[in-house]
């Protein structure tokens, strides 16, 4: 689990400049998705193998990113395109799964759809 933990600081620290474009974008918060949405979101790339193996390679990197924020700055835009090639329902479903708070049945679908995804990658 130390893998999703790693996965989800990096992620804080990219998440503060993907929004701020989103909210300029849009000038609206995005709707709060349910934990079934994201579950669902986020296993459907486990489905394709392109997105897997773009999950996976985004995965490692932020496994090496872990918490330094220099890195994280550096490996954004990498980061940013696996994204993309994830699509925006993976990436809503990410968001939404890192707001939520722990324990929440949010949460948890995250951490499910994180172990499926993970048991993909090799």
């Amino acid at each position: 689990m130390s893998k999703f933990y790693a996965a989800l600081v990096a992620a804080l620290l990219l998440a503060p400049v993907a929004h701020a474009a989103d909210q300029d974008a849009n000038d609206a918060p995005a709707p709060k998705m349910s934990a079934a949405d994201i579950k669902k979101n986020l296993e459907a790339a486990a489905s394709d193998p392109a997105k897997v193996k773009a999950y996976c390679a985004m995965s490692k990197k932020m496994d090496e990113v872990g918490d330094d924020e220099k890195k994280a700055e550096a490996a954004s835009d990498e980061i940013d395109g696996y994204f993309n090639t994830l699509g925006e329902g993976f990436e809503n479903a990410w968001d939404a799964g890192q707001d939520a708070a722990d324990g929440t049945p949010e949460a948890n679908a995250m951490d499910a759809a994180m172990t499926t995804l993970d048991g993909k990658c090799k």
